[in-house]
């Protein structure tokens, strides 16, 4: 249970206006892959704003295998104009 004092202060904080970021990295748990920091790096460096969804190696969750048919990291799924795409493989 969150104690009293947290809850009241959590009300008074503002609710965040920032939107979903268009980009979502899918990437390793362990921070190992050159493949998924170069895309980190490509993101970080230009700026843009974007989730990111750590995928464990050696226990995929199923919606990952079903996203991405190689079932390898890294993924990037890009929402634009009420449409998703899913690219996967650097």
């Amino acid at each position: 249970a969150v104690p009293t004092r947290w809850a009241a202060l959590a009300r008074r904080l503002p609710a965040s206006s920032a939107p979903t970021p268009a980009i979502t990295l899918y990437r390793d748990t362990n921070g190992w892959c050159p493949f998924c920091e170069r895309v980190w790096l490509q993101l970080e460096t230009k700026g843009l704003p974007y989730e990111e969804v750590l995928i464990n190696l050696r226990d995929k969750p199923q919606w990952y295998k079903d996203m991405v048919p190689t079932t390898l990291v890294p993924a990037v799924k890009i929402r634009s104009g009420g449409t998703e795409e899913v690219v996967w493989e650097s």
